[in-house]
């Protein structure tokens, strides 16, 4: 009697083998999983605003809706480095401004017109995929 040796039957076998060689290899070349597509994540930029002050004399008061138009007037812009605007928001009293972006590097300003300004402002930020960058704005109004 004579036996064959037939590999007709190791090809699914050499097919998982290969796959998990695959795999494995991913794991270690990617660090435990395939790499984000990092087109389509986004980072957030978030802070609080100050606008002051709003009366010559203190003490101040302010109707809410007069202080919610001394914001709209004061929009908040983000452009690139080379000055394409990318979003305008106009931040609200209580809770500042929230934009989300795409990684990056932003210019972050208002517009400077007439007396006040802001000292921070204009900002460079980065923004990173995932991540979330705080500017607080404080906004002198320039009224004394």
């Amino acid at each position: 009697m004579t036996q064959k040796t037939s590999i007709q039957g190791w090809g699914p076998l050499i097919i998982i083998i290969l796959v998990v060689i695959i795999i494995a290899f991913a794991v270690v070349m990617f660090g435990g999983g395939l790499p984000a597509a990092t087109g389509n994540k986004t980072g957030t930029l978030t802070g609080k605003v100050s606008i002051g002050p709003l009366c010559p004399v203190e003490p101040c008061t302010v109707p809410h809706d007069r202080l919610v138009a001394a914001y709209a007037a004061r929009p908040i812009t983000i452009s690139t480095p080379t000055g394409t605007v990318v979003t305008t928001v106009t931040a609200d009293p209580e809770t500042g401004y929230t934009v989300v972006l795409k990684p990056g590097t932003y210019v972050v300003d208002i517009q400077h017109q007439g007396i006040g300004g802001s000292r921070e402002l204009p900002a460079t930020v980065t923004i990173r995929s995932g991540e979330t960058v705080r500017l607080d704005i404080s906004i002198d109004t320039g009224i004394r």
